[in-house]
């Protein structure tokens, strides 16, 4: 591993698809517990979670709209 980040958690918004999800899996596979974030539950961040988890990364999922104040926090 080029880091262990064993014991941290990360959050990367947008990773259900792309840049994001790349990134999100390459922290995942350095040992962080993962959290993804889509907008909205839909098909892509739950295959994400689903690859995550068959890859062995802990990982959870969180939704809401970033330019919405509100979910910002709630995220948080």
């Amino acid at each position: 591993k080029p880091f262990d980040l064993t014991g941290r958690t990360a959050l990367v918004t947008g990773s259900s698809r792309g840049i994001g999800h790349a990134i999100a899996m390459a922290l995942g596979r350095a040992g962080a517990m993962v959290i993804f974030h889509g907008v909205k539950m839909s098909d892509a961040l739950q295959q994400t979670l689903a690859d995550a988890r068959a890859a062995g990364i802990g990982c959870a999922a969180v939704t809401g709209d970033l330019g919405d104040e509100k979910a910002v926090a709630r995220i948080a």
